[in-house]
């Protein structure tokens, strides 16, 4: 009788110690189903596709100076049935040069890759926008900010020139009064034929004749004799 007692308490021990064992190779093995991928994909808009929300999300990224957004995905095993799931990732790079973005990085799961790329799609050109906006708000503040100030200072100086041109007008007027005024008392300011101050007056003309300058003629010597009356003296 202690013999069958020992015997049934040593099978028990064994049933316990295999049905451990048997749990924890499940477990293990779950485990590492769950977390070593089976397949991955990865979707680069540089390259150019015609998906829902592509063409959008990469004219804004150009429009930002940001790199063409990346996306990737892997299958896992995520469930103890076993079930495939897809870990979705989208890597929005930012940029360093003017105007500076900062990266967005986000992650979800999926059923399958295209519709959890199309999220993506739809996701990453949302983020994108929400974080673009306040920043677009303060460009465009600053852009009409810019353009008032530049008007303004183009009516300005309109204004300034427009009232240095009436100053000259007025100045070329008084000063052709001016003129006037001395050409008739006699004074050739514009180099008029009627004036003595000619440089005309001393050249020949049609109506001068030699005897006009016989008394310029000198003696032999070279002397022109000048007659001074005795009364004078």
């Amino acid at each position: 009788m202690a013999d069958y007692e020992e015997e049934q308490q040593k099978r028990t021990v064994s049933r316990k110690s295999t049905t451990t064992r048997s749990l924890l190779t499940s477990s293990v093995g779950l485990w590492t189903i769950a977390w070593s991928p089976t397949s991955t994909e990865t979707y680069d808009l540089e390259n150019g596709g015609s998906l829902v929300f592509e063409r959008d999300l990469y004219l804004v990224s150009e429009r930002l100076e940001r790199p063409p957004p990346q996306f990737h995905g892997v299958r896992i095993h995520d469930t103890p049935t076993g079930e495939q799931q897809w870990m979705i990732t989208a890597d929005l790079k930012g940029s360093s040069e003017p105007p500076i973005s900062e990266r967005i990085l986000f992650s979800f799961k999926a059923c399958n890759w295209p519709d959890g790329l199309a999220h993506a799609l739809q996701e990453g050109l949302a983020r994108m926008a929400l974080a673009h906006h306040a920043e677009a708000i303060r460009m465009l503040a600053k852009d009409r900010k810019s353009l008032r100030l530049q008007r303004a200072k183009k009516d300005a100086t309109i204004s300034r020139l427009r009232e240095k041109i009436r100053t000259l007008e007025v100045t070329v007027r008084t000063q052709q009064d001016q003129i006037q005024e001395m050409e008739e008392d006699g004074d050739d300011i514009q180099g008029g034929d009627d004036f003595l101050s000619d440089d005309n007056d001393f050249e020949d003309d049609e109506f001068t004749d030699e005897e006009d300058y016989a008394f310029l003629e000198s003696e032999e010597d070279g002397i022109i004799p000048i007659d001074v009356d005795e009364d004078d003296e």
